[in-house]
């Protein structure tokens, strides 16, 4: 049990899925109109773009997948995203009661892209949960390109959806400024951007440096619940003295990036 644990565990900090908080409810509407909300967001912030990121997840406790299963599916994902499994780094764990295969390598547009297929059947352990659970997770890093944003969220959705419905996305874009930007110039940058896209803020966090406050747009139709509060955008800003950049952080509905 303490081994299923623990691969459950790597499973959540290799997926980066910081994104599922106590108390936090999920309403998915993926429709974002024809117009990426988020990277209109980032174009008002005047930040260089350092790295776009997409992470997406399913969750299934309808059944147990072999080993032959794991393989088969990740090999399908893999296909559906155009990473060459030969070129391609795999981390494999296989036993009665828990299979997983991890596949981490690029697609032709140099994208790096983790897939993670992993399930556990909990049935013959005492005291245990009991059922089954089986994971996908596809997180995909786009360097610069945050145009086919749109787009890729839509191919890893229909990717995973094939296999597990009501997938979990979030997406977030990274950007920098070549310089110490002061806190209070940095609220005065976040407000900026909630101004371009109609967002009013939820809630926020100030601690060592790091501003991060939540918010809602209308204009952005997915959204997570908080409390009695939705939250779809979320913005955060820590200067790196070590880069002396100072960094920022676009994420909807929330950001699942470690900053």
């Amino acid at each position: 049990m303490k081994r299923k644990y623990y691969y459950a565990v790597l499973l959540v900090v290799l997926s980066g899925l910081l994104f599922l908080i106590l108390r936090t409810e999920y309403a998915f509407n993926y429709n974002r109109g024809e117009r990426c909300i988020l990277a209109e967001a980032f174009n008002s912030s005047g930040a260089a773009v350092v790295e776009t990121n997409i992470n997406a997840c399913a969750v299934s406790t309808d059944r147990f997948l072999d080993k032959e299963e794991v393989m088969e599916i990740a090999g399908l994902l893999a296909a559906r995203m155009e990473i060459d499994l030969a070129e391609s780094e795999r981390v494999e764990n296989y036993s009665d009661d828990y299979n997983q295969l991890s596949i981490i390598g690029k697609n032709p547009h140099g994208y790096s892209t983790v897939i993670i297929v992993h399930s556990m059947d909990f049935t013959d352990i005492e005291e245990g949960p009991g059922g089954y659970e089986t994971n996908i997770v596809v997180d995909v890093t786009l360097g610069w390109d945050y145009d086919s944003l749109l787009e890729t969220e839509a191919s890893i959705r229909q990717a995973i959806e094939e296999h597990i419905r009501g997938v979990r996305i979030t997406s977030c874009i990274i950007g920098s400024y070549v310089e110490n930007v002061p806190e209070d110039r940095m609220e005065g940058i976040i407000y900026s951007i909630f101004q371009s896209v109609n967002a009013l803020e939820v809630e926020r966090a100030i601690y060592d440096g790091l501003i991060s406050i939540s918010a809602y747009t209308p204009r952005i139709e997915q959204y997570v619940e908080m409390g009695d509060s939705r939250v779809n955008l979320n913005i955060a800003m820590r200067y790196n003295s070590f880069e002396d950049k100072t960094y920022i952080w676009l994420g909807s509905p929330v950001i699942s990036l470690e900053y």
